[in-house]
């Protein structure tokens, strides 16, 4: 439920390769666990446990009933204190910002040329325009 569609089946498969991996790090230190703890072998597995319930229940966000959009835009805010991005940052502009201001410039350039011509549309309605369409 975190992913769009398109990338479940990726998530998916990573998930247990980590899965697959993590078993297999386990078998090959059971035995040397098995041998030093010995009853207590099951005590490093519980604390584990404990840190990802709690990890669960306090960190990760509830998915059931949401979209992915939503999903997103809830880890987005609950994360956008640690999160700094200045697109008018004037240290090595990136290709998109670098494109949108100029798309921003043009813009502003074309709105001026229509206001000095006076054919900008400030988006009223004149009262008489309002009073024909009802």
């Amino acid at each position: 439920e975190m992913f769009d569609a398109k990338y479940v089946a990726t998530a998916m498969s990573l998930c247990m390769q980590v899965n697959w991996g993590c078993n297999f790090i386990v078998s090959l230190g059971w035995p040397f666990m098995n041998q030093l703890l010995g009853s207590y072998s099951f005590v490093p597995f519980a604390i584990v446990l404990a840190f990802a319930f709690f990890y669960s229940l306090f960190i990760l966000p509830e998915t059931q009933g949401t979209t992915p959009e939503a999903l997103a835009a809830d880890l987005v805010r609950r994360n956008s204190r640690s999160i700094v991005y200045e697109p008018n940052s004037n240290e090595n502009p990136g290709a998109i910002d670098e494109e949108w201001r100029k798309a921003m410039e043009q813009l502003m350039k074309e709105e001026q040329e229509e206001m000095q011509t006076g054919n900008f549309n400030y988006g009223f309605q004149s009262v008489q325009a309002q009073g024909n369409q009802e």
